[in-house]
């Protein structure tokens, strides 16, 4: 199952024209056919919502009664769009035009593509999207089920069968505002690139919910003078990826295949992190403090716990319309740094010092470890606003 709008972004059909109704380009298809003009099939028996009709309009010049009547016919059954093969200079009736604006069917036009490889280019996009959906199910079964390592390894090759046995993973979140459809035209265009050729892969791109996994393998002697990062640049770019385009967390330490859900979940944080860094990219290695802030923000009695706290100081600012909590996240961000906070927040030192103080207070922090805790607090609450950003986008 395609839209009508994804359709369009598909290869070859990336010179198409939208003659009419490009408000209902989001029409559903599960079916593409070409239009015969026999006479037994005038009526178009079966045609109806959900089909995806391409059509000559060559033959409007010999018999123009038979085309235009069709075209009606089809309309009038609520296809869900009509896909013209038709001259540049040709115009199509007015009457027709209206009717398809008035049934919701969006009109496309065309010249030189062949009708056979467009419908190849639709089918193959969507027994790639039911493939890529099976392999999302998987993947999610590998991170999230409770599958034992060979169970794990045995899940990972029927993926691609032609992973190999040591696997570095990366995990790319669009900095653009991500979408189901944005995430179906990666994946149109990556099929596009490797129907084209006859190689088989030891990678894999797998779509996460709105993210890109890519499973990289190798065998031992690939490993020893492998660059990660730059191997992996390189293969986003091939593919036909803007690696400045996603925030990118990567596992790059190697891994055996059945160990893939610890490399896939690293792969995860490290991309978490760095969109919450607003990095380009970020190895797990490098993520610092945040290797044992996520565990714990995962952890459901003291996350409650966070947000409880956070409550408190909300609702002490909201009462005296003071700005507890958003001077604790500049001293977090300023790492702790009263002087940089005060420039930040454009207050006297003291104030600061003063806010601070008056949130531990609040809090009922033990005062030895007060500094440490508040910013631990914070950069854990930061750090869950951000999770929550990015599950409500999928």
């Amino acid at each position: 199952m395609i839209q009508v709008n994804e359709i369009l972004k598909l290869a070859l059909f990336h010179n198409f024209n939208i003659l009419c109704g490009e408000q209902y380009l989001n029409n559903t298809v599960n079916a593409t056919v070409i239009l015969e003009y026999e006479s037994s099939r005038i009526h178009y028996e079966g045609y109806g919502y959900g089909y995806f009709v391409l059509v000559s309009y060559f033959f409007a010049s010999t018999n123009p009664e038979l085309v235009n009547g069709s075209l009606k016919n089809l309309i009038q059954k609520h296809i869900s769009a009509i896909a013209l093969k038709i001259h540049p200079t040709e115009k199509l009736p007015a009457d027709i035009i209206q009717l398809a604006v008035n049934n919701h069917v969006p009109i496309l036009t065309f010249y030189d593509e062949f009708m056979e490889d467009l419908i190849i280019n639709i089918n193959e996009s969507m027994k790639t999207r039911a493939q890529y959906i099976i392999n999302e199910e998987k993947l999610n079964l590998i991170i999230n089920g409770t599958l034992d390592q060979d169970a794990i390894r045995k899940k990972a090759i029927e993926i691609n069968s032609n992973f190999k046995a040591n696997a570095i993973t990366a995990c790319m979140i669009s900095k653009e505002e991500a979408t189901n459809l944005k995430i179906h035209t990666y994946f149109d265009n990556l099929m596009y690139r490797q129907f084209n050729t006859a190689d088989s892969y030891p990678y894999s791109f797998i779509k996460f919910g709105l993210n890109l996994i890519l499973v990289c393998t190798f065998d031992d002697d690939e490993l020893k003078n492998l660059s990660v990062y730059s191997h992996i640049k390189k293969l986003i770019m091939d593919s036909g990826f803007i690696p400045g385009a996603f925030f990118m967390g990567i596992c790059d330490t190697p891994l055996n295949l059945n160990q893939l859900n610890e490399s896939l979940m690293k792969a995860q944080t490290a991309s978490i992190i760095c969109k919450f860094n607003k990095a380009d990219s970020l190895i797990y290695n490098n993520i610092g403090i945040y290797k044992y802030v996520i565990p714990l923000i995962n952890n459901k009695i003291f996350k409650n716990d966070i947000i409880k706290k956070i409550n408190i100081l909300k609702e002490y600012d909201k009462i005296h319309e003071s700005y507890l909590l958003k001077t604790l996240i500049s001293h977090t961000y300023n790492n702790g740094d009263y002087k940089e906070t005060s420039n930040k927040c454009f207050q006297h030192i003291n104030t600061i010092r003063y806010r601070i103080k008056k949130a531990e207070h609040l809090l009922s922090l033990e005062e030895s470890t007060a500094d440490e805790e508040i910013i631990l607090l914070i950069r854990c609450y930061l750090l869950l606003q951000a999770l929550k950003e990015e599950k409500s986008e999928g």
